[in-house]
């Protein structure tokens, strides 16, 4: 848990008690709810794995190939296999 403290000017104290009152819930649950949804809001780094998903799905390359579902373990059957 964390404890922050700070100031709202008039207008943003009025509408956040306003906010309480409709909602009828803590004041503390309220400012959790929207400090929540703004840092879901920015925006967030895309890891590697994601970017080369995001490029595969982009051209139509993901589950374009048949097979059982295991080549990351017996691609070698596959490569050199003959039969």
């Amino acid at each position: 848990m964390m404890h922050i403290e700070f100031e709202l000017d008039d207008s943003h104290a009025e509408r956040l008690l306003q906010q309480q009152q409709f909602l009828n819930k803590p004041l503390s649950e309220i400012i959790g709810d929207i400090v929540a949804k703004a840092i879901d809001a920015l925006p967030h780094r895309e890891t590697e794995g994601q970017k080369v998903l995001r490029i595969l799905e982009q051209h139509n390359l993901l589950g374009c190939l048949e097979g059982d579902g295991h080549l990351s373990v017996d691609y070698k059957k596959h490569l050199w296999d003959q039969s």
